[in-house]
């Protein structure tokens, strides 16, 4: 092993413990309460027969699941929208986090210009009014405004509307309706409505008070929680009637709507937009290659390998997969760009399934987008694919170096002779102070050696040979392993990873970070995603299925 990593590891742990002394800004380890990238703490479960419940928030429809939103309320070919602020994500988080969801002068704008154009749309075509209008308004057109009023408010506020909401809305419509006309009526509505904060936040206000300190969610808002995790959009017909006819009260008929719900194709998306948050995958569109170096990268390049990575786990978890299966598999979906990346022959169709050779490639972390997505112009970076692995991967204080260290890209000394990239790191890092840290962090990166800048395979660096080994350190089954593939083997076992997993999950389910009273929950879940052998899907129905996912904190919006 390469300058027996393990043993520096064992001498250094003590100096990661007090982080000061190597200048990071962070605890490394320590798998207690607190989400992804933030500060930590151990926190204990004493009763874990009893229900705890963290904050609700309350959250504005993000990007995603606006657009996804009219898409599935109107139907029809969408008129192009206005395009909205980018939403705020908070550091190791996710865009749904409902702090980062706050309106702005902006975006308030550009919901009104969305909003009367959706509204101009929905009146304008046959096929979105055949959609939305439940009667005939040729007959009595005041009757068929209320009922308008009553059925299209119901889908766009996620519940029936009260009888003021309705009075209030059938009088605006029928003003309109005298005024100008019937159709003027209707694109007036739905641009009001869609405006309205009941259509643009989730709003759980409609809540019963249940066991002190808890509020039970009225069924329409059990589905729009149900819709929006599994969907990132509003509730469809059949989880509608489902919450009119109170059918939402036993864990077997939300798991029976939640397992219908992970065969659609919407799930399929949320199951996309989870992974590229979680990874990082948008990372790689924004990384340049040196182009004497590397001619066949560019955006072509950057957008295939992050689509190749998203159609490996799209199709991995939505076939049952496990956490083991998206860190060891060796099928990858290619089109020709990644195809030529990988040295293989391009498959007969875009984006076919082929086999990769295991002993170069197996699991998300060997592929493209994650390899040339922490690195730099001419080569790959140790220290940002170790932090990842630790940040993203084990779920741990993301570290910051010391405000004197030197973090520009190493260079090679043109009198020291021939230096491979990880020569060049091991001077970098090589002071004691460095070390404390730095043990840790390269025991994971340098197992990345066999993966240049643009994530090609080799075996050599620079005419020296690869040296790739390392020691996976604090990951509950710590060992030495030689490569990428190895590395990610003994990830794929670790409880520390599959616990990092829950935690990522249930942050993105309940749009916030971990507080302790989540802490028996979570615990719960871990267990039993052990217990399941990881399996993606069926994580996802254990997180629903949770008798907290039913229930808010009083007061606690």
């Amino acid at each position: 092993m390469h300058w027996g990593l393990r043993a520096k590891w064992a001498k250094a742990s003590c100096l990661c413990a007090l982080f000061f002394i190597c200048g990071c800004e962070g605890v490394i380890g320590g798998a207690g309460v607190g989400g992804p990238g933030q500060a930590q703490q151990e926190f204990i479960c004493l009763d874990p027969s009893g229900i705890f419940l963290g904050t609700s928030p309350v959250r504005r429809l993000t990007n995603v699941e606006y657009e996804n939103t009219v898409r599935d309320l109107l139907g029809g070919q969408m008129p192009p929208l206005p395009e909205q602020p980018s939403d705020a994500v908070l550091e190791g988080s996710f865009e749904n986090d409902a702090i980062s969801l706050g309106p702005s002068d902006v975006r308030i704008a550009r919901y009104e210009t969305a909003a009367v154009d959706l509204g101009a749309h929905a009146a304008a075509s046959s096929e979105v009014l055949a959609r939305i209008m439940p009667c005939d308004p040729s007959g009595n057109a005041s009757a068929c405004g209320r009922d308008f009023v009553e059925s299209f408010g119901r889908r766009a506020f996620r519940r029936p509307l009260s009888a003021e909401e309705t009075d209030r809305w059938a009088a605006y419509f029928e003003e309109q309706r005298t005024a100008i006309d019937f159709d003027a009526a209707v694109q007036l509505t739905v641009a009001g409505m869609l405006q309205s904060p009941q259509f643009l936040y989730r709003l759980e206000d409609q809540a019963s008070a249940g066991a002190p300190g808890q509020m039970e969610l009225t069924p329409h808002e059990l589905a729009s929680r149900l819709s929006y995790f599994l969907w990132e959009s509003m509730p469809d017909d059949q989880l509608f009637a489902a919450a009119d006819n109170d059918e939402l009260q036993t864990d077997e008929q939300i798991e029976a709507q939640a397992r219908r719900m992970l065969t659609d194709g919407r799930a399929r998306e949320t199951i996309r937009n989870f992974h590229r948050q979680w990874l990082y995958l948008d990372r790689v569109l924004g990384e340049d290659k040196l182009p004497e170096q590397y001619p066949m990268w560019g955006t072509q390049a950057q957008q295939s390998a992050r689509e190749e990575s998203l159609k490996f786990i799209e199709n991995t978890v939505t076939e049952g997969g496990t956490l083991e299966d998206l860190l060891t598999s060796t099928v990858a979906y290619l089109d020709d760009v990644t195809a030529e990346l990988y040295g293989v022959n391009a498959p007969s169709v875009p984006w076919g399934a082929v086999e990769l050779d295991p002993t170069e490639r197996a699991g998300i972390l060997s592929r493209i987008a994650f390899l040339a997505g922490n690195a730099h112009e001419a080569n790959g970076s140790p220290p940002l694919r170790g932090v990842f692995v630790m940040d993203r991967i084990l779920c741990e204080p993301r570290l910051s170096p010391p405000a004197d260290a030197d973090v520009s890209v190493p260079e090679a000394d043109p009198n020291q002779g021939p230096m491979t990239n990880r020569d060049l790191f091991e001077q970098r890092v090589a002071p004691s102070t460095c070390q404390g840290c730095h043990v840790r962090i390269d025991g994971f990166g340098y197992g990345f050696e066999d993966y240049d800048a643009a994530g090609i395979f080799r075996t050599m660096d620079n005419g020296l040979p690869v040296d790739a080994s390392g020691y996976a350190a604090g990951i509950g089954n710590d060992a030495d392993y030689e490569g990428a593939v190895e590395l990610q083997g003994l990830l794929a076992q670790s409880d520390l990873v599959h616990n990092c997993v829950v935690k990522q999950w249930f942050t993105y389910a309940y749009g916030r970070t971990m507080e302790p009273a989540d802490t028996c929950q979570v615990e719960a879940i871990q267990a039993a995603f052990l217990e399941n052998g990881g399996n993606i899907s069926e994580l996802l129905v254990d997180l629903v299925t949770r008798p907290e996912f039913r229930l808010r904190i009083q007061g606690g919006e």
